[in-house]
């Protein structure tokens, strides 16, 4: 049984609700979280492919506007998609006067399940977390785990959640400065994720 103080059912896909959300490496909830949803009109492969090809979210993403990979599994490619154990630095927008960067490992990239191949719920799993090692900050100071949901809806139509996990002594420290700006910045990856796919599948 989950602890009481984690958000489960409804209260989980609360957007206003910023309480512990459980994820892989936080079971506990973290100190808070941040959560956002949306349906996509594509099917899940389009969204799962735009997720992964970190190459081109500068196109569509005004959250985290660039991306660089400082390492890869797989860095002789010509177009590098992440995958499980890439390291990059997120270039993110916290408000207009706010910029920062993060750096981040690619913990998992799940298989796209699809109900084709899987009974319902078909979920499909991308994570990626703070790279403490990077920061040279260990884990009890900061932890930072973001959790990517693909739902199969079977009807062409993809349910994408989202939510990132903050755990650590710092946690509280972000929470006071950025947890509004981080339920706003979600809010517009959603957006921009949705106006992103479904305009490549109305062009394709």
């Amino acid at each position: 049984m989950a602890p009481p103080h984690l958000l489960e059912g409804d209260a989980f896909r609360d957007a206003n609700n910023t309480g512990p959300r459980r994820s892989h490496y936080l079971e506990n909830g973290g100190v808070f979280s941040i959560y956002a949803d949306t349906k996509i009109n594509a099917p899940p492969k389009a969204v799962y492919d735009a997720i992964l090809d970190i190459e081109k979210w500068k196109d569509w993403n005004s959250f985290v506007f660039d991306v660089k990979v400082t390492s890869h599994p797989h860095s002789h490619h010509r177009a590098l998609r992440m995958e499980e154990g890439t390291n990059m630095i997120f270039s993110v927008r916290m408000t207009e006067d706010d910029r920062t960067t993060s750096k981040e490992q690619c913990t998992h990239v799940g298989p796209l399940r699809t109900l084709a191949d899987h009974d319902p719920p078909a979920l499909t799993h991308i994570r990626w977390s703070l790279h403490n090692a990077a920061l040279m900050a260990p884990g009890f100071v900061i932890k930072a785990e973001r959790t990517n949901e693909l739902e199969d809806v079977g009807d062409g139509t993809t349910i994408y959640r989202t939510w990132q996990t903050f755990g650590g002594m710092f946690a509280n420290s972000v929470k006071k400065k950025y947890e509004q700006a981080l339920k706003d910045r979600f809010q517009d990856w959603c957006r921009d994720l949705k106006a992103y796919v479904e305009g490549k599948q109305m062009n394709a």
